[in-house]
């Protein structure tokens, strides 16, 4: 009886090694973390519909990785780009997207570090981990690898797996649809906190610090949203435009102004369909040949971008 145990808990370990290991592999490739990328894309669901990694890499010639997930907030992000240069230093640019509602704590998920429980043996995310996990989920994730994926995690390295990378939405919004939703949208504000804030300055001194060249990328956002709070909306962008003039080597790029009216671009009220995904892209590969003309810190290739 003793035996016949032992065999089913090694049989269980070793399963559970193979599958996780065939799933990391997956997530790895989605996120492009395998790549020795030189410009390097983070941000939660906006950046992931909204930028084509795919199309920056093929366009400009040179590596690109997107390491954007939904729901990820400001710490989160703290933490993916030193996870990110931890594993390659090389990287020279750094795309961050950012919007007005980025500095709601109470916007985003509060579990948003699950996101990241399939890299727990990485020495830089087991110590954030170790501060957001409680210890039973930290240790049951330690010793059982397969308890480090979640729906959305497992979705997203069974994508890698099948090289589905890039994510487009080929609708556009129905406005007529979405009326209930803005209702409960008029009654709050957009909140501001302190403490996002304080992050996000600290992302910018510390990649300031390695030499990265950073580009905040306003991704649109629908205009029926952003005339729900016009005045904090304009504090939020004026902390983009402060960074942008502290911070050597940060850009503050605002496609949603130019963008935010055409609603035909929008697959729902905060994401950006196939049609914006291009128009955003294409303005992108423009903006970084044009800084990179001015500070040749970039390292792209200077064709002829594809339209």
């Amino acid at each position: 009886m003793v035996k016949k145990i032992i065999i089913l808990v090694l049989v269980f370990f070793v399963a559970d090694f193979g599958v996780y290991k065939l799933l990391k592999s997956g997530i790895i490739k989605y996120y492009g973390l395998e790549k020795k990328a030189r410009i390097l894309c983070v941000g939660h669901s906006q950046t992931v519909l909204g930028i084509d990694a795919e199309k920056l890499e093929e366009s400009l010639g040179v590596p690109v990785a997107k390491y954007a997930i939904a729901g990820a907030n400001v710490l989160d992000r703290f933490w993916m780009i030193k996870h990110y240069l931890n594993m390659n230093p090389n990287v020279r640019t750094v795309i961050y997207g950012v919007d007005a509602r980025m500095f709601d704590s109470e916007g985003l998920s509060s579990a948003s570090y699950t996101l990241f429980l399939p890299f727990i043996n990485n020495h830089v995310m087991e110590q954030y981990l170790r501060k957001q996990a409680t210890p039973e989920e930290f240790y049951t994730c330690k010793f059982i690898k397969t308890a480090r994926f979640r729906d959305q995690t497992l979705n997203i390295a069974l994508r890698g797996l099948l090289n589905h990378i890039e994510n487009k939405k080929v609708s556009r919004v129905r406005i007529e649809d979405k009326e209930s939703y803005l209702e409960r949208e008029r009654k709050h504000k957009v909140r501001i906190n302190t403490k996002s804030v304080e992050c996000f300055n600290k992302t910018m001194r510390y990649l300031s610090s390695l030499g990265k060249t950073v580009l905040l990328v306003n991704i649109p956002v629908i205009d029926l949203l952003n005339e729900i709070d016009i005045a904090n909306q304009k504090k939020a962008i004026k902390i983009f435009q402060a960074a942008a003039k502290r911070y050597k080597g940060v850009y503050f790029l605002d496609y949603n102004q130019d963008y935010e009216h055409d609603h035909q671009l929008f697959f729902d009220l905060r994401h950006l369909n196939e049609q914006g995904n291009l128009k955003v892209t294409n303005r992108l590969i423009q903006d970084l040949r044009r800084i990179e003309a001015v500070s040749g810190s970039i390292g792209v290739e200077h064709g002829n971008s594809q339209m």
